[in-house]
C-alpha cells in the first residue's frame, strides 16, 4: 500500500469504465487525483468513491476536444496540487463495431480528437511539471490495432497512433526521467457491459468471444487484473522501463 503516496495523478475518462477502476487503485495507493470526463454525476460518484477511501480529488467535468478546456484542467490540477507526477491517458471515444466502409469521417474525428489530440495535448501541457523527477506517463494502447479486429478501423488507427507517438516521446523524454508506456488491456468494464447491450445479438456473441478467447481461457477484471499493471507502470518500481507495450490481456496477443 501507499505506493503512490502524495503523487499527483492526471487520470482522463474517470466517470467509469477502466479510468474509475485506476483512480479507485490510486485512491488506495496515496494518489492525488485530478480526474475529468464528460459526465459530471458519474465522474462525482468517482470522486466519492475515491474520496472515502481516503484521497485529495479534483474532479473537472470537461469536453477532451476541447484544447482550452485540458488547458484549465492541467492548470486546475498545478493550483490545487503544485505538479503533475503521473499522466494516464485512459479516455477515448469509441464506436460501436462496424465495417470499414461504413464508418463516417465524422466518426474518425470523435476518436481521432478525443484519443490521440487529447493524449498528445495532455502530453505536452504536462510536460513541464513531469520533468527532472521520476515521472510517468501511461497511455493506451489496444489489440484492435495490434491484431486488426474487425469493426474498429477509427479506434484501431486512433491507438496505433497512439504507440507510435509513445514510443518517440520515450525517446525524447528519457533524459528528462520521463518514462512513457503503453499498456494494451483486454476486461470487462461497465462500459463494455452498456456497449453490449446495443449491439445486435450476433456482434454481441463476437464481442464477447473476442475478450476471452485467450491461454487463461477467461475476461479480465478491469480491477483486479488491470489496475496493479497500472499502479506498477506509475509507481517507481517501473523505474527502469520506457518506451513498451505491455500486454495486459491474459496472453490474447499469442492466441491469435
Amino acid at each position: 500500500m501507499a505506493r503512490l503516496q502524495d503523487k499527483v495523478a492526471i487520470i482522463t475518462g474517470a466517470s467509469g469504465g477502466l479510468g474509475k477502476q485506476i483512480a479507485l487503485r490510486f485512491a488506495a495507493e496515496g494518489a492525488k487525483l485530478a480526474i475529468c470526463a464528460r459526465t459530471e454525476n458519474r465522474l462525482a460518484e468517482t470522486a466519492r468513491l475515491c474520496e472515502e477511501i481516503g484521497a485529495v480529488v479534483l474532479f473537472v467535468p470537461l469536453d477532451l476536444c476541447n484544447n482550452q478546456d485540458l488547458e484549465k484542467f492541467v492548470q486546475a490540477t498545478v493550483d490545487r496540487f503544485g505538479t503533475v507526477d503521473i499522466l494516464v491517458n485512459n479516455a477515448v471515444t469509441i464506436s460501436p463495431p462496424h465495417p470499414f466502409l461504413d464508418h463516417s469521417l465524422e466518426e474518425l474525428d470523435a476518436t481521432v480528437h478525443s484519443g490521440l489530440y487529447a493524449t498528445w495535448t495532455l502530453m505536452q501541457l504536462c510536460f513541464p511539471y513531469l520533468k527532472d523527477k521520476n515521472a510517468s506517463v501511461i497511455n493506451f494502447g489496444s489489440g484492435s490495432g495490434r491484431l486488426g479486429n474487425e469493426g474498429y478501423a477509427a479506434y484501431a488507427a486512433v491507438k496505433e497512433a497512439i504507440r507510435g507517438l509513445t514510443r518517440v516521446t520515450a525517446r525524447e523524454w528519457g533524459k528528462y526521467g520521463i518514462r512513457v508506456n503503453v499498456l494494451c488491456p483486454s476486461a470487462v468494464t461497465d462500459n463494455v457491459k452498456a456497449g453490449l447491450e446495443y449491439l445486435p445479438p450476433e456482434m454481441k456473441e463476437t464481442v464477447t468471444n473476442l475478450l476471452s478467447v485467450n491461454p487463461l481461457c477467461r475476461s479480465g477484471d478491469p480491477y483486479e487484473d488491470i489496475t496493479p499493471v497500472v499502479l506498477f507502470l506509475a509507481s517507481d518500481d517501473s523505474r527502469w522501463i520506457t518506451g513498451q507495450d505491455i500486454n495486459a490481456e491474459g496472453g490474447g496477443d499469442i492466441h491469435s
